[in-house]
């Protein structure tokens, strides 16, 4: 991740008014940004899954210009709340972790999130530190603090009651455990997407009850997946993972829909506003989407993989379409994600007998993503999005 300069308020304040999905109470935040105060800005991680993407990074991304301006990141390992699930959102109960199955999704967490994050400069806790020591009398009080009401209401439960999909009382505790989170590390402000809204509002209210000044809330818009309808998701499959090599990360970027490319020139490559302005402005000027994505694809893989990792992707993606036909359109391969033998690949997507796979194999004529395959006994992981070149002009895309 390159290097970030020390940031002065009226950057930090612009970056919250272009890109911040909603902030309350923002005439407040914004005073308490251009004094001398130095805030504790909060967000917390479920580990619900061993592997990260791009649209967790949204808010790491915002944790990090709070942290470059100067103000304490706080971040919460949701070790406890991972264990129920949040349900914001959710058209179904989440399955229920294990203590151990959390402690595993964990293992690679801050090694990812270091990767946005000065861990150094941050505070790193686990909610289990007091939700996992809390009495039962302690927590009933909690409780008492919240109306039957606010949990009855919730728009995602009333969706899932209607179409007779049961709403588990665990899941209507979860906002009263991450309001007590805010209690318990004294946040001044918290991050987290539109969708926690309910979430973070609860934490306003508890620390109001709890005589705290209420902390003030950042809303973070989502990043749309690549099948550019759904919020991304690892269930879904429409991941950028943050574990993705340079050049599968810029491809991609490369497959998203054109209507997304302003959503991720802004948030997820993180490009200055200037340069997000000129893109939109292009687009709407007719431009070809391609150069923008290109420009956008290299940002982010900048991001996570530096300078020379960016114009390498960019240069080999070229390279790649320049030998069909500069459109980055390709056939649907007949073959779906899962593992292959090569020489399988090659007899069922070119055409041909297996000894003639076996000699175009030997030629190096397969290649997955410009990476050749060698060896007629091998076998090859494919997924979704990986583009295959069997001599020199045959491609296709796995779908």
């Amino acid at each position: 991740m390159a290097v970030s300069r020390a940031a002065r308020p009226d950057e930090l304040i612009a970056i919250l008014r272009a890109r911040a999905g909603e902030t309350i109470d923002a005439a407040r935040l914004e005073q308490k940004l251009r004094s001398s105060r130095k805030l504790r800005v909060k967000l917390g991680i479920d580990p619900t899954s061993p592997h990260l993407h791009i649209g967790h990074m949204l808010p790491l991304w915002f944790l990090r210009a709070f942290q470059d301006a100067g103000h304490r990141a706080v971040l919460i390992i949701g070790d406890f709340t991972a264990r129920i699930g949040d349900p914001s959102g959710r058209s179904a109960a989440r399955t229920a972790l294990s203590t151990a199955q959390v402690k595993k999704n964990e293992r690679t967490y801050l090694a990812q999130i270091g990767r946005v994050l000065d861990l150094k400069r941050a505070e790193v806790r686990h909610n289990s530190e007091w939700l996992g020591t809390m009495r039962l009398e302690q927590f009933l009080g909690l409780l008492a603090r919240f109306p039957l009401k606010s949990a009855w209401e919730r728009e995602d439960f009333q969706k899932r009651l209607a179409a007779g999909k049961p709403v588990q009382l665990s899941e209507a505790m979860y906002p009263v455990l991450q309001a007590y989170d805010s209690v318990a590390v004294k946040a001044d402000v918290e991050l987290g997407g539109m969708d926690q809204r309910l979430n973070v509002l609860a934490g306003r209210e508890l620390q109001a009850a709890f005589g705290k000044e209420p902390q003030d809330v950042v809303l973070l818009p989502y990043l749309v997946g690549l099948d550019g309808s759904q919020k991304m998701s690892k269930s879904l499959g429409n991941t950028i993972d943050l574990l993705d090599a340079a050049d599968v990360m810029f491809g991609k970027v490369m497959r998203i829909p054109d209507a997304l490319i302003p959503s991720y020139a802004a948030l997820a490559a993180w490009l200055p506003a200037a340069d997000v302005d000129r893109i939109v402005a292009g687009l709407q000027r007719g431009e070809n989407p391609r150069d923008a994505k290109l420009e956008v694809a290299e940002g982010l893989v900048r991001r996570f993989y530096g300078d020379a990792a960016a114009r390498a992707a960019r240069a080999a993606f070229v390279r790649l379409f320049s030998a069909r036909d500069q459109s980055g359109e390709f056939p649907e391969s007949a073959l779906g994600p899962g593992r292959y033998a090569a020489l399988d690949i090659i007899a069922r997507l070119g055409g041909t007998s297996k000894s003639e796979a076996r000699r175009l194999l030997a030629g190096k004529a397969l290649e997955i993503n410009q990476r050749p395959v060698l060896g007629a006994d091998t076998t090859v992981e494919l997924e979704s999005g990986d583009v295959i070149r069997i001599g020199k002009k045959k491609f296709f895309r796995v779908p």
